[in-house]
């Protein structure tokens, strides 16, 4: 039996459901990956229960019908502005008389970290220590054998606002599939895309979706920052129509990804037409498609770096800008980032922790944050899966089976055959006696004609008895009439 990790990814144009089996050597095996068109969600916010629950069980659906097993619980994320990040710093004093760090110093350190609590509207979603300093305010790695009066650290808390949360919940339990893990996306985006060096030496990995964009920020293996900023390829989309008003927007996604640049200046310029049917709508010029895509994404790299800044990590990034989501397949968005931010930037897709066969499954940007969930979730433990309950199927009796039903039953018993009716008793079975022509079918005449031939015979037997023995005494009168 296979140990199965399901995660759900609900986004704000798609839901997505990995399912994932965990093999020998600890990597996952994608077992499958299905997206469903969402319409319920703005921004990472539930906007209508009932639309973004259609969509989650029709991607159930599909998920299991690929897998075979039924999806009754997941791993699931959440974005959007509602979802933050916040530092809180706290100290113990060592209870060794020499000063030396115990394992109980740091117990009772994690323990008043825990006692922390939200403000009324927020939930804590998830806690953990970015870094321990001693007496002195050096930083220490490895606390416990360290020599400090005091223990000091601080943890990052991630915080969800309750009613966006429990909308979340909601449309799960409508469901009914329970989650048995609910995380940030900016918090578990990095599993499957960056490496432990590479979060030790700080490295920051921008998600880029429709309608919101997260950020996590890594500096000695630790989450020191995240931010879900609401903005997205859907801005993009909006003003390309604001331009170009006659194209429809279905049509301006895809005209985004075959023939869009984030870069003008890389752009060579030619006349794009656009059909809708079987009429051509006003032609657009691709200079002008990337000076548009361009000055958009100028605007969401300008936040993700402000973000960066102030969080004070500008130059603290050696292993650079991790580009994914759907935005990152747009053509040279990675060059637009570094020429804006000076920081190497590169686009990547889910790869880490996963079986060979299985990567050919995640090639896309667009699918790392499932993938990601799916590891992460798999660190926490397999995801319970039920049966999918099929109707018995019906086969269709073919002649051998036919026969088999003809033949007798053998009996301890025997049964004597049943004898057959004479046509006159059959028809008398079927015939009211005190009824009349009326209670024969008239296109039955053969009845009809046989009933009272019967009758006439019976009456013509009766008039001869009567008329040879007029007193009755014959012995052989006819009784039955």
């Amino acid at each position: 039996m296979k140990n199965y990790v399901v995660a759900i990814d609900v986004g704000s144009s798609e839901i997505k459901i990995a399912v994932g089996s965990i093999a020998e050597s600890g990597a996952i095996n994608i077992e499958c990956i299905v997206t469903e068109p969402c319409d319920g969600v703005t921004a990472g916010l539930i906007s209508n229960n009932q639309t973004a629950g259609n969509a989650l069980r029709a991607a159930r659906e599909k998920a299991e019908e690929q897998t075979g097993i039924a999806i009754t619980d997941a791993y699931v994320s959440i974005s959007g502005k509602f979802v933050r990040c916040a530092r809180y710093t706290d100290h113990v004093y060592v209870e060794d008389k020499d000063n030396c760090i115990a394992r109980e110093d740091m117990l009772n350190l994690s323990n008043r970290m825990h006692n922390v609590k939200a403000e009324d509207n927020e939930n804590i979603m998830d806690l953990f220590p970015i870094c321990y300093t001693n007496d002195a305010g050096a930083e220490i790695k490895n606390p416990v054998g360290s020599y400090s009066k005091q223990l000091t650290s601080t943890y990052n808390y991630i915080l969800c606002e309750r009613n966006a949360e429990e909308r979340f919940r909601r449309i799960f339990r409508d469901a009914h599939i329970s989650i048995q893990g609910m995380f940030a996306s900016a918090a578990v985006i990095s599993e499957s895309v960056v490496t432990a060096e590479e979060k030790e030496e700080g490295v920051a990995i921008v998600d880029i979706g429709s309608e919101v964009t997260d950020l996590a920020i890594y500096r000695g293996g630790a989450l020191c920052h995240m931010v879900s900023i609401p903005i997205g390829g859907l801005a993009i989309n909006t003003d390309i129509h604001h331009y170009a008003s006659q194209i429809p927007l279905p049509a301006i996604e895809k005209l985004k990804k075959v023939h869009g640049s984030a870069m003008a200046s890389n752009t060579t310029n030619v006349t794009i037409n656009i059909q809708k049917g079987a009429r051509n709508l006003m032609p657009i010029q691709s200079l002008n498609l990337a000076a548009i895509i361009e000055a958009r994404m100028t605007d969401i790299i300008d936040y993700v770096w402000n973000e960066i800044r102030e969080a004070g990590f500008e130059k603290k990034l050696p292993a650079g800008i991790v580009l994914t989501g759907g935005v990152a397949n747009l053509k040279d968005v990675a060059e637009l980032f570094q020429k804006v931010t000076g920081v190497e930037t590169r686009v990547a897709c889910a790869e880490l922790g996963l079986t060979t066969e299985s990567l050919e499954l995640a090639t896309s940007p667009n699918l790392t944050l499932a993938v990601s969930l799916l590891l992460h979730g798999a660190k926490k433990g397999a995801t319970p899966v039920g049966k999918i309950q099929r109707p018995a199927e019906v086969k269709p009796a073919n002649d051998t089976e036919q026969t088999q039903e003809a033949k007798p039953v053998v009996t301890d018993s025997v049964t004597e055959p049943p004898v057959e009716k004479a046509d006159d008793e059959k028809t008398d079975d079927i015939i009211d006696d005190e009824g009349d022509d009326e209670d024969i079918p008239s296109g039955n005449t053969s009845r009809r004609g046989g009933f009272w031939s019967r009758m006439k015979d019976k009456i013509r037997s009766s008039l001869d008895s009567a008329f040879q023995n007029p007193d009755g005494d014959d012995e052989d009168d006819n009784d039955d009439y």
